[in-house]
Parts: structure tokens; C-alpha cells; sequence
């Protein structure tokens, strides 16, 4: 979990154009935690279905699972080899999406982090809560929620000191045609949230938070703890300083090989910047034709 965000985003590469390497990039679909990082932050991991179990959507029963135990310590039922059942994770109590909870409550996250689906419940509204854009406060210290937010709305950005963050909207729609304002996008996890969009050669995006990549387009993200510098290893897609991205470390001969990722320049392609890094150039983000519209000329600082 980001220490000043409900979300916490995991890392996966993207391919840069023609070249084996990749950009450092958000896994941004719901998930449950896996093992705590090394700063003792749990991790956000995406889940799928792609065994043959029953899918919930389709039977509107969850599924189960099975395994068979191998130890020798087991009791008689795993001697005989019997395959004991696994219940799934709870399901939510309620649907973002729908905003299905009791009149004068509303769907959202709460609980300790990190986010998941099972953090997904029905709170109260509070009296005059607040409305987007405006400043907001998770009720609960440590906790994601509930805050005091107005429906439709999620306390976002939170200062982990003083718990106090601002309403944004939760995107409209379905979780498969997902619908924002213009110039916003929506990210698909748990909460799914309107996060505005931005170019990141500009990185014009207020408050301090990065301009990074979020699987279709670049949009605003707070930062992970402190900005790390050109050339520092990075593990975390906002974790590097404005104007730079984490990608392999293989982009620069100054960066340390056995890090994860190291922050390097975003750069104009065909333009007249500068790669600081000794025999950068700078290549495009985007193999052809992949560029979503107006990032075209989106590069990044790395060795061809």
C-alpha cells in the first residue's frame, strides 16, 4: 500500500520498440496480497480464472477448490489420500459499480490494507460529506475506510499522518465498459477510480504526483515514499522523481544490474533532448502503431 494511497501497485514490464527490454508498469486489476515487500508493504497481485472451476459470474457460485495433502504427518483422511476442499475468499458485500448498499450507506473500501476485494463493504454516509475534488478523512487510523466521502466518491491520496486525502469519482459503467469525464481514466482494482489523464514529458499533474503509465495511458499517480534520482534502483512505477521512469536496469551503464528497475529520463522522440546516461539515445515507449493517441512521441532514456 502506498503511504499516501489506499492502492498499492505492483510492478510488470512493458516491451519498449524495438528493443528486449521493458517499462516498469502498474498491475492494476483487483487481487489479494501476496508476500510483504521488502519495506514490509504488502503487494497487490491480479487473479484470474483459468482453471476449469465454476465461474462466479456465470453460476453465481464461487469456487472451489481442492488439494490433496502429501505429508506424512497428516491424519488417517490424508493417508487414504482424500482431497480435502479449499473455501475461496469471501466475495464482496456489495457492488462499487452498482452502489447496491441500504439507503443512506454506501459501497466502498474499509478495513486494515492492503486493498482486496474482501475490503469491499457497505458504510454509512456521514452528515454533509464531502464532494469530489474536495478534501476528505478516513475515520479509522491506519485503516482504508470509511471516510467522509459522499456516494459515488473515495477518499484517495491519503497523508498516511494526517489521514486526510480528496474525493474522487469512482468510474461509471462496468467493470468491462468502464466510463470517466473526459481527460480522466478509470483504474480497474478494487475501487475502481476516475484518475486523471497527463503527458509525460509535461508531467503536469498536481500535487506532486508523477505522471506514469497505467496499461492503456499515461495518468497521475502519488508518489511511493521518497523520489529516487536519475540512475537510483526503483521498484515502484512512481517511486522515481518527476520527468523520470522506473524501467530495467539494463537501460544505463550507470545503473546497478542486480536492482529491479532504475530511474531513467523520459524523452521526446525525434526531439532535441538530452540523454544524460553514457550511450543513451532515446528510444520510443511504444512499438509502432501501439502509441495510444497523442503519445506518440513519447521515449524513454535507455542504450540501443
Amino acid at each position: 500500500m502506498s503511504s499516501r494511497s489506499p492502492i498499492h501497485l505492483t510492478i510488470a514490464f512493458v516491451a519498449l520498440a524495438g528493443c528486449d527490454l521493458g517499462i516498469l508498469d502498474p498491475i492494476i486489476t483487483a487481487g489479494h496480497t501476496g508476500d510483504a515487500s521488502e519495506t514490509g508493504e504488502p503487494m497487490v497481485t491480479s487473479t484470474s480464472t483459468t482453471s476449469g472451476d465454476p465461474d462466479p459470474e456465470t453460476t453465481g457460485e464461487p469456487p472451489l477448490t481442492t488439494a490433496s495433502s502429501t505429508s506424512g504427518d497428516s491424519d488417517s483422511d490424508s493417508d487414504s489420500g482424500a482431497n480435502f476442499i479449499i473455501p475461496p475468499d469471501p466475495l464482496p458485500e456489495c457492488n462499487m459499480w452498482t452502489q447496491d448498499c441500504p439507503p443512506a450507506e454506501k459501497c466502498s473500501a474499509g478495513g486494515p490494507p492492503p486493498l482486496s476485494e474482501n475490503s469491499i463493504a457497505c458504510f454509512p454516509i456521514v452528515p454533509n460529506p464531502a464532494q469530489s475534488g474536495e478534501e476528505c478523512e478516513i475515520l479509522l487510523e491506519g485503516e482504508l475506510g470509511p471516510d467522509t466521502c459522499d456516494i459515488g466518491l473515495f477518499c484517495h491520496d491519503v497523508d498516511p499522518e494526517t489521514g486526510k486525502g480528496t474525493c474522487v469519482e469512482l468510474c461509471q459503467g462496468t467493470e468491462w465498459y468502464p466510463m470517466c469525464d473526459a481527460g480522466f481514466t478509470c483504474l480497474l482494482t478494487a475501487v475502481p477510480l476516475c484518475i486523471p489523464e497527463c503527458d509525460p514529458l509535461l508531467q503536469n499533474c498536481g500535487g506532486g504526483q508523477a505522471c506514469v503509465y497505467m496499461t492503456d495511458t499515461f495518468a497521475c499517480w502519488p508518489p511511493e515514499g521518497e523520489p529516487k534520482d536519475v540512475f537510483e534502483s526503483c521498484e515502484h512505477v512512481s517511486e522515481c522523481d518527476l520527468g523520470l521512469v522506473c524501467a530495467p536496469p539494463e537501460v544505463a551503464s550507470e545503473c546497478d544490474l542486480d536492482s529491479l528497475g532504475c530511474c531513467t529520463y523520459y524523452c521526446e522522440v525525434d526531439g532535441q533532448e538530452f540523454c544524460p546516461g553514457v550511450g543513451q539515445v532515446c528510444l520510443p515507449h511504444f512499438a509502432p502503431g501501439d502509441a495510444p493517441p497523442g503519445y506518440e512521441n513519447v521515449g524513454v532514456c535507455a542504450l540501443p
